[in-house]
Parts: structure tokens; C-alpha cells; sequence
């Protein structure tokens, strides 16, 4: 009895260690995950042609060692999950620098990411630079997570963290 209660102990601590500490390509935050819907079908054609799969796949190992490299899987967890978890559909395109240069944006979407998704896809001729933490580096910016926008302000929330200025900019190398 001893030995099975040992054996079963064993068994329950590894599973707890792997449930809370692995972290895989579905994993979600409680931010993503509240702010989270289901995406129209126009949504998910008008977003579509932004997507890049061999990027994104080579931007997050992760969700490729997950799903390989089809696109269509790729691309259905990209709008599944991907665009809540604030991840990129190509390296052109970053929603947090996006809202974050758009302050009429800001008011009229608010922490709504699709919306900043559907509005850049739709009028990206419009926008000279193109919304990428390099560029946002280059101007100096500090840069904030969409969800930190609230509908009618401009500007983020009070007491939000960029996720990005000139002295803080992970992921990027600086080529002097």
C-alpha cells in the first residue's frame, strides 16, 4: 500500500509540474484570453493577406513545432489564438506599435485588436512607415500593449508599462 501511495504521489506531483510549468502554443494570458471572441468570417478574409506563414512560423517555434508548417494551421491559429496572445502575422506588421502610433485610433478602438488588425489591412497604403518595433526604435518611441488603450481616451490607460522605449527594446539588435 505504501509503495502505492508513493508511486501515486509521484505520478500527481509530475503531473502538476508539467501542467503548471510547460508552456505550449496554446497557452494563453488572462488579458488575451478576456479579450478574446470569435472572429467573423470577414475578419478572418480582410486580416488574412497580412499573414505571412513562414514568418510567423519562424517568429514562434513554438506554435511550429506544434503544427508544423501548413499554412492553413498556421493561419487558423493565428486568428484562434495568436491575435489575442498580441502575435505577429508578419515581421511588417506589430498591432502594440500600430495603436500606439495612431492616437485617433486609439479613441475610436480602444483595446478592440481586431479592430487595429481590419483598419491597417484595409488602409495600409495610407501609412508611410510601417508598424514595426525597429521603426518605432528608430523614432524614439515608447511603444504600449493595445490592451493598455481605452475606447474615447487617447493615449494609454494610467499606470500602464510600455512594452517597449529607446533604453528597453527586447528582441531587437542594435547594429552600430
Amino acid at each position: 500500500m505504501k509503495r502505492f501511495v508513493k508511486v501515486l504521489s509521484l505520478m500527481l506531483a509530475t503531473f502538476l509540474a508539467v501542467s503548471v510549468f510547460s508552456v505550449n502554443s496554446y497557452a494563453m494570458s488572462a488579458e488575451g484570453e478576456a479579450h478574446r471572441r470569435q472572429l467573423t468570417t470577414e475578419e478572418i478574409k480582410t486580416i488574412y493577406p497580412m499573414f505571412n506563414a513562414k514568418e510567423y512560423a519562424k517568429m514562434y517555434p513554438d506554435v511550429k513545432n506544434e503544427l508544423g508548417e501548413d499554412e492553413k494551421a498556421l493561419y487558423t491559429h493565428f486568428v484562434t489564438f495568436g491575435i489575442w496572445e498580441q502575435r505577429q502575422p508578419s515581421v511588417a506588421f506589430n498591432v502594440d506599435v500600430f495603436a500606439s502610433f495612431n492616437y485617433d485610433l486609439q479613441a475610436a478602438y480602444g483595446d478592440d485588436i481586431v479592430a487595429y488588425y481590419t483598419h491597417f489591412a484595409t488602409h495600409a497604403g495610407e501609412y508611410p512607415v510601417m508598424p514595426t518595433k525597429y521603426n518605432a526604435l528608430r523614432q524614439g518611441r515608447m511603444i504600449y500593449s493595445v490592451y493598455d488603450f481605452v475606447k474615447g481616451q487617447t493615449g494609454p490607460k494610467k499606470g500602464a508599462v510600455p512594452v517597449q522605449t529607446v533604453n528597453y527594446h527586447p528582441g531587437i539588435e542594435l547594429n552600430d
